[in-house]
């Protein structure tokens, strides 16, 4: 059972690196998904788009908290730029964690990303996350503004 569950593991993050690459849009831009397969299966996109509002799925990241958060804000950032868009219109973060100690001792990784910039953001510890193996998950909400 838990080699099954490690292969799917491993299948799903083959599939998602890849789409990540890629990604597909549906509905006129309304919607992206990075892994298409899994996503459907579990009916939710990485990103959905709602008038001038972006809502990014929890983006997860596994092992040590450092890689874990350059992994999340990677992988969050190619969402944003799918859209053409940066960690400058972030206007809220949601961080989960297993580890809040290890996440304020990795705040610079999360200040690369942001810069200056200072979007809401909450910050929960948490017992466990829907993989048992992630330590982080991160969701966003962004403002598309007109310039």
């Amino acid at each position: 059972m838990k080699k099954s569950f490690f292969l799917f593991i491993v299948i799903c993050f083959s599939v998602a690196c890849h789409a990540q690459a890629q990604g597909q849009f549906r509905e006129n831009g309304k919607i992206l998904h990075m892994n298409p397969e899994g996503e459907q299966e579990w009916n939710y996109a990485q990103a959905y788009r709602s008038g001038n509002l972006l809502f990014i799925s929890g983006t997860v990241g596994n092992g040590d908290m450092d890689k874990a958060m350059e992994h999340v804000y990677k992988v969050l950032q190619l969402t944003l730029k799918k859209y053409n868009l940066n960690f400058t219109h972030v206007v809220k973060e949601n961080v989960y964690t297993k580890d809040i100690e290890a996440v304020i001792r990795n705040r610079d990784i999360r200040k690369k990303y942001y810069g200056t910039h200072t979007p809401a953001s909450t910050m929960v510890e948490i017992t466990r996350l829907f993989d048992p193996e992630s330590v982080l998950e991160v969701a966003l909400i962004v403002e598309f503004v007109k310039e």
